[in-house]
């Protein structure tokens, strides 16, 4: 199935979990929004995508 994530498409197939660590991103450190709605990280694990999907990843850095 094909799924835009953060501008970009991509085939994949999954939940918002699989979709973070595929991306070698840190859960603790990023956020997700799938169609402009923010996805609670208790939820990612149920969270299945489906084609069509537009997903928002935002990753937080520390710094000063």
């Amino acid at each position: 199935m094909l799924i835009r994530v953060n501008d970009k498409e991509m085939e994949f197939c999954g939940n918002i979990l699989d979709l973070v660590l595929s991306l070698n991103l840190n859960p603790k450190t990023c956020a997700v929004l799938v169609n402009g709605e923010i996805v609670k990280k208790n939820d990612w694990e149920s969270f299945v995508l489906k084609d069509g999907d537009y997903v928002e990843i935002v990753s937080f850095v520390g710094g000063g």
